[in-house]
C-alpha cells in the first residue's frame, strides 16, 4: 500500500520548491508591450505583462516553453530552462505583424508546440485567417490546404464529406476524421458545420492512428474553439448580403472567479433567401436558416488540475436543401433552376457535450475526454424528390437519429521534462447507436416510369445500429542525437457492429404489412497500424523528415443486400510514404514547406452495384496516389502578407471492379481517376494594410483578394462525367480599428459556373456570387 500512496502524493501534490521566471516584452525599439499574454505550454500557467511590460510565472525545475501573443504583434515561443536558482530572467522583444509571421502554436502531437518543429504535413488556420478567409462552415476549406477537398452536395447546412490526397470515404464510415474540441464526430452530418467563434483549425494530411483515439484513416480535421481565460473579451458581428443573407454572432468570454472559474460562449444565427427557382410553382425554391451556439466552462482547482465543459447545440431548417437535377447537361443548361412540386425541407438537430480533464504532473500529464452526441436529421411530408419533377412519382424522407458515448484517456510525458524522450500512450471506447426510418413514396405518377407497379404504395427501410469499439494507441519520439530524432508508434483497433433491418409495405388505405422479415447481422474488425518517422534538424529553422504510416478503416454492414454474405463489407487499408521539408527564412518573413507523398490504398470501400441494380458497399478498389505539396507565406513588403499553396497528385486506380452496363458483366476500371480528386489545386491570397499613422484608434485599411484554382475532376468512377478545370476569385476589402471592422466582400466575383456535386444521377452547381457587407465591433 506504501507505493499507493506514494503515488496518490506524487499525483496530487505540488512541489514544495518552486522558482520564478521573470522577464519583460518589449519592441525592439525598446518600447515596453502591455497586455501580453504569456502561457506555458502544456500547463495551466498563464499571465499578462503590465503597463511596463513586466511579468512573472510561478514554476518547478525543467524546460518549459513560453508564447507571447499580443494584438499588433508576431506570436513567439521562447525556450526556458529552471535549474536551482530562485529566479530566471526572461527578455523578449515583440515585431509587428507587418515584419514578422506568427509562429504556429499546434496540438497535433497531442502536446502544444510550434507547428514548424513537427515532422508531418500540417496546415493551421488561426482565429485571424479564419475571419479573413470568411471561413462560415466546413464546405469553404476546399483548396485552403494542399490537396484538400470538401465535397458542396446539399445547398444546405452541408456535412464534413472531406477528401484529402484522394482518401475520402463512400460509406457511412468517415475517411478524414473531424474532431470539434477534441471529440470525434462519428457521422459525415453529425459535425457542428457552422463555424462560430473558432480558435483554430488544423488539418492533418495522411493517417495519425498512433495519436487519435478514434482512427484516421485519410488525415485529421481538428477543430477547436476559443477557450475562456482570465481576460474578459468579445465582440459582435453583423452581415447583410445579396439573396437576402443574414448573419449575426455574438460571442463572450471571462472570468467567474479570478484565476478560478472561467466561461464563455457565443451565438449565430444565420439566414439566406432563395438561390433557385422553382419552374413549377414560379416562385423561389430554398432558404438556409439556422442558428448554433457554443458554450464553455473552464475550473482550475489547482496549478496541476483544469476541468472544461463544453456543450454545442445547432438547428437547421432548410428548405430546397437538395436542389438537385437529374443530368449533367441539364444542371448546366438551366443553371440554379429546378422543377419540382416537393418542398425538400430538412430538418437537423444536434446536441454535443463533453468533459476533459487535464492533470499536469511531475511524471507524466494526464487527460480524460468524456463526450455524447445526439443527432437527429429528418424530412417534413414526402421529404425529398427523387423523380427532379413536378410529377407526383418517387420521393423519400429518411428519418435518422444517433446517439454516440465516448470516452478517451491519454498519458503523456511531462510538461517539464528534461528528458530525450518525449511520449504518449492512451486508450478509446465508444457505442454508437444509430435508427434509420427509411419511407420512400411510388406516387401516383410512378405508372408514368412502371406501369405493372400497384402505385401509390409506401415502402419503409427500417434499421437498428448498435456499435462498439475500442482502441489503444501510442507514440514516442527519442532524441538520437540534437538534430536527429526517430519516432515509432503503434495502433491496436477492435470494432464490434449489430444490426437489425426490416422493409415495411403499405399501400393506402391498408394498414402496414410487413414485406420482409426482421433480419439480424454482426459483424467484428480489428487491425494493428504502425507509424514510423525519421527527422534531422538541418538548423534552427529548417527541418527534413521522412515517414511511413499504414491506414485502417474498419469495414460495416450493408442494409440493404439481399444476399446475406454481401451484408458485411471488409476494412480498407493504406500504406503511405511521405517527405518533408519545413522552413523559415529572413527573420520569419518567409515560411515555405515542401512534401511529397506516396500512397497505396487497398481493399477500397466502394458503393457500386454488381447487378448493375442494387447498390451496396463492397470493396472492389485499389487506389494509388502520387504527389507534391507546397505551401509559401511571405512578408515581401510592409503591409502586404502572401499566402499561396500548391498540389499536385497523379491519382489512378490499380483495379477497379464495376459493373458494366454496356458488357453487362463485372469489368475492371484500372486507370481511371478516383472521383473528387483534382489532379491540380492551389489557393493564393493577398492582403494589404495599411495603417493610418498618428490616430489613437489604431485605424488601418486593408484590401484582400483569393485565387483558387481547382484542376478537372470525375464525378463517376469510369470517368465519363467531369468538371473541367476552373477558377474562383473572392474579394474584400475595409476599414478596422482596435474596437471595430467594417469591411466589403464578394465571393465567386466572375460568377463561375462549375458543378459541385454528381452522384447516382443527382447534380448540384456550386455557389454562384454572392456579397455583402459585414461589421464587427470587440470589446
Amino acid at each position: 500500500m506504501k507505493y499507493l500512496y506514494t503515488f496518490i502524493i506524487c499525483l496530487y501534490t505540488l512541489s514544495a520548491f518552486s522558482q520564478t521566471i521573470k522577464g519583460t516584452v518589449k519592441t525592439t525599439t525598446g518600447t515596453p508591450v502591455p497586455s501580453v499574454t504569456i502561457n506555458v505550454l502544456n500547463t495551466n500557467k498563464t499571465t499578462v505583462s503590465d503597463q511596463e511590460g513586466k511579468f512573472s510565472i510561478v514554476s518547478t525545475k525543467g524546460h518549459y516553453q513560453l508564447s507571447f501573443t499580443a494584438i499588433g504583434y508576431a506570436t513567439q515561443f521562447k525556450t526556458v530552462v529552471i535549474g536551482d536558482q530562485a529566479a530566471v530572467e526572461v527578455s523578449v522583444q515583440l515585431l509587428s505583424t507587418d515584419k514578422q509571421l506568427n509562429e504556429v502554436l499546434v496540438s497535433a502531437e497531442r502536446r502544444e508546440q510550434e507547428v514548424q518543429k513537427v515532422p508531418a504535413a500540417i496546415t493551421v488556420l488561426d482565429a485571424k485567417q479564419i475571419r479573413d478567409y470568411r471561413l462560415w462552415d466546413i464546405t469553404n476549406l476546399t483548396a485552403l490546404a494542399p490537396n484538400l477537398f470538401t465535397v458542396e452536395h446539399g445547398n444546405s447546412a452541408a456535412s464534413n464529406f472531406f477528401n484529402i490526397r484522394g482518401v475520402m470515404g463512400f460509406s457511412n464510415e468517415q475517411a478524414v476524421a473531424t474532431y470539434v474540441d477534441g471529440v470525434y464526430q462519428f457521422d459525415y452530418f453529425s459535425a457542428p458545420v457552422q463555424f462560430g467563434d473558432i480558435q483554430s483549425i488544423e488539418i492533418l494530411r495522411g493517417p495519425q492512428g498512433t495519436l487519435y483515439g478514434r482512427n484516421a484513416f485519410g488525415g485529421v480535421v481538428n477543430i477547436t474553439t476559443k477557450q475562456p481565460g482570465n481576460k474578459t473579451s468579445g465582440y459582435a458581428e453583423m452581415t447583410l448580403g445579396n439573396y437576402g443573407q443574414q448573419r449575426y454572432t455574438a460571442s463572450l468570454s471571462g472570468p467567474v472567479i479570478a484565476d478560478k472559474l472561467f466561461a464563455g460562449g457565443s451565438f449565430t444565427y444565420n439566414h439566406r433567401g432563395a438561390i433557385y427557382y422553382n419552374e413549377f410553382t414560379q416562385s423561389g425554391f430554398d432558404r438556409r436558416e439556422d442558428y448554433s451556439g457554443n458554450f464553455n466552462l473552464r475550473y482550475l482547482p489547482s496549478a496541476n488540475w483544469a476541468l472544461a465543459w463544453n456543450a454545442k447545440v445547432e438547428n437547421d431548417n432548410d428548405r430546397g436543401s437538395f436542389p438537385w437535377v437529374g443530368s449533367y447537361d441539364e444542371v448546366l443548361a438551366k443553371p440554379y433552376r429546378v422543377n419540382t412540386n416537393n418542398t425538400n425541407v430538412e430538418r437537423r438537430k444536434n446536441y454535443n457535450t463533453s468533459l476533459a480533464v487535464n492533470h499536469y504532473g511531475k511524471y507524466f500529464n494526464f487527460t480524460s475526454v468524456s463526450s455524447y452526441i445526439d443527432w437527429r436529421a429528418y424530412y417534413e411530408g414526402t421529404g425529398v424528390d427523387y423523380d427532379f419533377s413536378p410529377l407526383n412519382a418517387l420521393s423519400t424522407a429518411p428519418d435518422q437519429r444517433q446517439h454516440v458515448f465516448t470516452q478517451e484517456v491519454r498519458f503523456t510525458s511531462p510538461s517539464a521534462s528534461e528528458s530525450r524522450l518525449k511520449w504518449v500512450a492512451g486508450a478509446y471506447g465508444f457505442v454508437q447507436n444509430t435508427r434509420m426510418n427509411a419511407p420512400t413514396f411510388y406516387g401516383p405518377d410512378y405508372a408514368v416510369f412502371d406501369p405493372g407497379a400497384d402505385a401509390p404504395f409506401t415502402m419503409t427501410n427500417i434499421s437498428r445500429g448498435n456499435n462498439k469499439g475500442y482502441a489503444f494507441f501510442g507514440q514516442a519520439t527519442y532524441a538520437l542525437t540534437d538534430k536527429l530524432d526517430l519516432t515509432a508508434g503503434i495502433r491496436y483497433d477492435r470494432e464490434n457492429r449489430k444490426l437489425t433491418q426490416r422493409t415495411d409495405y403499405q399501400k393506402d388505405p391498408a394498414p402496414v404489412t410487413n414485406l420482409t422479415p426482421e433480419r439480424y447481422y454482426l459483424a467484428g474488425f480489428h487491425a494493428f497500424t504502425p507509424k514510423v518517422v525519421l527527422s534531422y534538424k538541418l538548423q534552427d529553422d529548417m527541418l527534413l523528415y521522412g515517414s511511413y504510416a499504414r491506414g485502417f478503416r474498419a469495414g460495416g454492414l450493408n442494409t440493404n443486400a439481399a444476399d446475406p454474405a454481401q451484408v458485411p463489407y471488409e476494412p480498407e487499408s493504406s500504406d503511405n510514404y511521405e517527405i518533408g521539408w519545413k522552413n523559415r527564412f529572413f527573420n520569419n518573413r518567409l515560411k515555405l514547406n515542401l512534401t511529397a507523398f506516396y500512397l497505396k490504398q487497398h481493399n477500397q470501400q466502394i458503393s457500386t452495384a454488381m447487378d448493375g441494380i442494387n447498390a451496396l458497399i463492397l470493396n472492389v478498389g485499389e487506389m494509388h496516389n502520387k504527389g507534391l505539396e507546397l505551401e509559401v507565406t511571405a512578408l515581401p513588403l510592409k503591409g502586404l502578407q502572401l499566402d499561396w499553396n500548391a498540389s499536385y497528385s497523379y491519382a489512378r486506380y490499380t483495379s477497379l471492379l464495376l459493373y458494366s452496363n454496356e458488357a453487362k458483366a463485372v469489368v475492371d476500371f484500372k486507370g481511371g481517376q478516383p472521383i473528387n480528386t483534382p489532379p491540380v489545386s492551389s489557393m493564393l491570397a493577398a492582403q494589404y494594410t495599411y495603417d493610418l499613422a498618428g490616430n489613437k484608434y489604431g485605424l488601418a485599411v486593408f484590401a484582400r483578394a483569393e485565387f483558387r484554382h481547382l484542376g478537372r475532376y470525375y464525378f463517376d468512377f469510369i470517368n465519363a462525367l467531369s468538371q473541367p478545370a476552373y477558377s474562383l476569385f473572392n474579394f474584400k476589402a475595409g476599414i478596422s480599428a482596435r474596437r471595430f471592422e467594417l469591411n466589403g466582400w464578394m465571393r465567386n466575383a466572375t460568377n463561375e459556373k462549375y458543378v459541385a456535386y454528381g452522384s447516382f444521377g443527382s447534380f448540384l452547381l456550386g455557389s454562384p456570387r454572392t456579397y455583402g457587407t459585414t461589421l464587427i465591433y470587440k470589446f
